[in-house]
């Protein structure tokens, strides 16, 4: 009983898009998908982006908050390196937000790119700290 609401939501991710989706058959031979899905609004676009931004921030924030409550120490270096590059790699997707569309493409887009290196090369250098202590060195 317990574990009614994940039942609920696996059945609702699974049932949701088949029904969306479906395909009939009709007389001429040709499929075609029960329920056609047009967004002029782009509001499935926003959606899936904001989704997108919310669950990235909230994680970001979950692991700098680990980090912290270690006090330092290995582990707690390793996960300050993590949350540096998740929060990097979060603005960097956030630059995707219409709200910055006005500012140049091309100044857009090296800001992006650097942040996205800069956030991959310090998760690395966290991997490199985890491996480091896994293996005993």
């Amino acid at each position: 009983m317990k574990h009614i609401g994940i039942y609920a939501g696996a059945l609702a991710i699974l049932a949701v898009p088949a029904v969306t989706f479906a395909q009939a058959h009709d007389s001429y031979g040709t499929w075609q998908t029960l329920i056609i899905i047009e967004d002029n609004s782009k509001l499935l676009e926003m959606i899936s982006l904001w989704a997108t931004l919310i669950v990235a921030f909230v994680t970001s924030a979950m692991v700098w908050i680990g980090g912290r409550k270690m006090h330092g120490g290995v582990f707690g270096s390793v996960l300050t390196y993590f949350s540096l590059g998740m929060t990097l790699v979060f603005l960097g997707f956030a630059t995707e937000v219409p709200w910055f569309q006005k500012i140049d493409y091309l100044y857009l887009k090296m800001i992006h790119d650097s942040l996205y290196i800069i956030g991959y090369v310090l998760m690395g250098i966290a991997a490199s700290k985890l491996l480091k202590v896994i293996k005993g060195e």
